[in-house]
């Protein structure tokens, strides 16, 4: 996989499966992909965070740019997060707009049935932490 990514389009939400790193190498791949879907109805976009470790400045803006400029500001989901990824997150202020999911046992959620049912099934986990706090 050159980019590091694959994006699907499932009904109304895009699935956006990450590989280990969203940084200068990829993120503007993935922008340029997410870029096909603006102006279209997209609902929810669904980042797959499982194998992600490391997130650069270039893969917050793409982020950013899906919550921002594709569809009608769609919900942004973020599935089995890494807490340091989180921790980014929150640091510049994205966490409260994104909602994170850990999903047991599955590596992707492909199915929009499957994402909401985890949910309706409060398997959605939150994170809060303050700065500075311990998660001991």
């Amino acid at each position: 996989m050159d980019n590091d990514f694959i994006v699907t389009l499932n009904g109304t939400s895009l699935v956006v499966e990450l590989g280990r790193s969203l940084n200068t190498t990829n993120a503007p791949a993935l922008a340029e992909e997410l870029t096909k879907y603006k102006g279209q109805a997209i609902e929810k976009v669904v980042f797959d965070a499982s194998e992600l470790m490391t997130l650069s400045s270039s893969g917050l803006r793409v982020v950013y740019f899906a919550k921002q400029r594709l569809g009608n500001k769609p919900e942004i989901v973020f599935v089995n997060c890494a807490k340091e990824i989180y921790n980014t997150l929150k640091i510049i202020g994205l966490a409260p707009s994104i909602k994170f999911v850990k999903v047991e046992g599955k590596k992707v959620v492909r199915k929009q049935e499957e994402l909401d049912s985890f949910a309706a099934n409060n398997d959605v986990v939150c994170y809060s932490m303050k700065l500075g706090q311990s998660d001991e």
